[in-house]
């Protein structure tokens, strides 16, 4: 049947014991309901950036290049059409959910090059003979990347609101400002124990789980005070190197060697989308899940 609420025209149908549903967020919850499902495709996601680049053309044997990328994407749903969330309130719709997408990055720059040796055919020295085969043809290039780290949501896993019968994500309550929080996050490491964390060590309590006097879990029916998202994890930088050297056999045959050293410096990068974001877990805050650590590849190749 149709029925116009709220200044619109919404369509209801017939719910339990004569209540009345609606699919989504067109009518506030029914308390008569219970858990309600509405699935449907209205979600939404928009990404915008500032993107700026450098290059050097391959000259003289050296060819550089560097970017640089200021962006913001928000999402109110990361999943796909095998998985669905609950709405945290069905009156407000969406509203609440809103939130930065999971691989939101807000400053990313990377750079590379290559670097032709001077030696062999066609270059400034060593232009034939042994020597030129020997140290000719040798090329050095390399790949570095910085960037900001990936967002952080602090959820307290109760059901408050929509969660009857559902996985709860609703976020916490704090006295902290945003600025103040994400001066808690980032990189950091326990004092006892010198685990890597992502909260600073004030922000745990004894127990492990979140210190009460900073994130405190919502009251019932009532939401957290932070939003989704609201600060950022550890930063991360990489840099990959290779060396190659290429040699002519004959008119129409070529062999090729490559070293390439992936995370050169073995630096340890964390992924903090795979952390446990909960202040009711005794686990709340650690990181525990690295990107790859340095990795070395060797090839030989013959071209003909």
């Amino acid at each position: 049947m149709q029925q116009y609420v709220n200044g619109r025209d919404v369509f209801l149908t017939p719910g339990t014991n004569g209540a009345v549903l609606s699919p989504g967020f067109f009518l506030p919850a029914n308390p008569q309901a219970g858990a309600v499902d509405f699935i449907g495709n209205g979600s939404f996601s928009n990404y915008n950036a500032l993107q700026a680049e450098i290059r050097r053309r391959l000259r003289s044997g050296v060819y550089f290049q560097a970017n640089y990328t200021f962006s913001k994407g928000f999402t109110d749903f990361d999943g796909n059409d095998s998985n669905f969330s609950a709405l945290l309130d069905l009156e407000k719709g969406t509203a609440l959910e809103k939130k930065r997408i999971t691989n939101d990055v807000t400053h990313i720059f990377r750079s590379n090059g290559v670097y032709e040796l001077p030696f062999g055919p066609g270059k400034q020295w060593l232009q034939g003979g042994v020597a030129s085969r020997l140290f000719g043809g040798w090329q050095l290039s390399g790949i570095f990347e910085a960037r900001t780290g990936r967002p952080i949501s602090f959820t307290s896993n109760r059901g408050t609101v929509n969660r009857q019968g559902r996985s709860a994500r609703n976020t916490v309550t704090t006295s902290l400002s945003r600025e103040e929080l994400q001066d808690r996050t980032g990189l950091f490491f326990d004092p006892a124990t010198g685990r890597p964390l992502f909260v600073d060590p004030s922000l745990i309590g004894p127990d492990g789980r979140g210190n009460p006097q900073m994130l405190q879990n919502p009251v019932a029916g009532q939401y957290g005070t932070l939003q989704l998202t609201p600060v950022s994890g550890p930063g991360f930088w990489n840099i990959d190197v290779s060396l190659i050297k290429r040699t002519k056999i004959k008119e129409s045959w070529d062999l090729e060697f490559r070293a390439e050293v992936f995370n050169a410096f073995n630096h340890t990068n964390f992924n903090v989308s795979a952390e446990n974001n909960d202040i009711n877990s005794t686990t709340f805050g650690r990181l525990t899940t690295t990107f790859d650590p340095r990795i070395l590849q060797f090839a030989l190749k013959l071209k003909f």
